[in-house]
C-alpha cells in the first residue's frame, strides 16, 4: 500500500466535516508515493520518536501535533527545526499529521480512546463542536480524587488542579489537548478536563469560582496526557485493519521534567 492510498482511507470518514475548515492535516516530510514498510504512530515527532522509527523500519510516522512548532508548519522557525527537518531527510521517514480529522470523527477518536482508558463509569454527551463532549459521572468525585484517578489510569506523573479541590461533582467537560472555549466550558460543568491552559487567564477565572463559593475545577493534565491515548487506539486500529503492515505506538514522554 502506498502512503497516500492509506492517508485517503484515514480522512475518508470525517471528510465531509473537516471540508468545511482548513485543516492541518497533511504530509509534513517524505514523500507520498512511497510503498509503507511500516507505520509508526505517536503525539509528536520528536527527534528520538523519527530514530526510534526509522531502527524498527517504519518510514511512515503519523503524528497528532506540529513538527515545527507552529499549527500548520508553514515554516521552519528556527535553527534547531533545521537541524529536526535534516534529520527526518537523512532517514528518509514521511510524516503525516493526524489532527483534525480525528478530532471531526463521530465519536472523536481521541475522546474515544482518553475515556476508554480512563475508565470511569458514566454517560458522555457528544457535542457538535470538537473537543467540547461531556461526561456525567455515576459516582460524584471531588477534583483531588479525579485527578489521581487519571494519574494512576493514564500513568500521568501531574495534574494541576485550578479552582475548587475537594467539593463533589459529576459534569465533566473533555476539553482535551489545547481546547480554545475552556472558560466557556467552565460556566457549564463542575469540571474541565484539558491539556494546557493560559494560567493567567484562563486558571485564574477557576481559582475566582472557587473563591466566590462555586464548586467549579479546570485540571491540567499535560497536552501529551490528554490525548495520547486517543492515538493509541488509532495504532491499535490501524494494526488490527491492516495486519500485513507493521504498526508500533511510540511514546514521546512528557515535554516537561519534574523534581519527585
Amino acid at each position: 500500500m502506498l502512503i497516500k492510498e492509506l492517508i485517503s482511507k484515514l480522512e475518508q470518514e470525517a471528510a465531509h466535516e473537516v471540508g468545511k475548515i482548513v485543516t492541518c492535516d497533511t504530509i509534513k516530510a517524505g514523500q507520498c508515493e512511497n510503498e509503507i514498510k511500516g507505520i509508526a504512530v505517536s503525539m509528536f515527532a520528536t527527534p528520538q520518536v523519527i530514530r526510534t522509527a526509522s531502527e524498527i523500519g517504519a518510514n511512515f510516522l503519523i503524528v497528532h501535533e506540529p513538527v515545527y512548532y507552529n499549527h500548520f508548519d508553514s515554516e521552519i522557525p528556527n535553527s534547531i527545526g533545521l537541524e529536526k527537518q535534516a534529520l527526518i531527510d537523512r532517514l528518509g521517514i514521511t510524516i503525516y499529521r493526524f489532527h483534525d480529522h480525528p478530532h471531526y470523527t463521530k465519536p472523536d477518536t481521541i475522546c474515544e480512546g482518553m475515556m476508554e482508558d480512563i475508565n470511569l463509569p458514566g454517560v458522555l454527551e457528544e457535542q457538535e463542536t470538537p473537543k467540547s463532549n461531556r461526561y456525567f459521572l455515576d459516582t460524584p468525585m471531588t477534583a483531588r480524587e479525579l485527578a489521581a484517578h487519571l494519574e494512576e489510569q493514564l500513568h500521568i506523573k501531574h495534574i494541576k488542579i485550578a479552582g475548587s479541590t475537594d467539593q463533589k461533582g459529576t459534569a465533566l467537560s473533555l476539553a482535551f489537548g489545547a481546547a480554545s472555549d475552556v472558560a466557556q466550558e467552565l460556566e457549564a460543568v463542575d469540571f474541565v478536563l484539558t491539556g494546557e491552559t493560559s494560567e493567567w487567564a484562563i486558571a485564574e477565572i477557576a481559582r475566582d469560582y472557587a473563591q466566590l463559593g462555586y464548586n467549579k475545577s479546570i485540571l491540567s493534565m499535560g497536552h501529551i496526557g490528554s490525548e495520547r491515548n486517543g492515538m493509541m487506539l488509532i495504532a491499535r486500529r490501524l494494526q488490527q485493519v491492516y495486519p500485513e503492515i507493521p504498526v508500533r505506538y511510540l511514546e514521546c514522554g512528557e515535554v516537561f521534567s519534574y523534581t519527585d
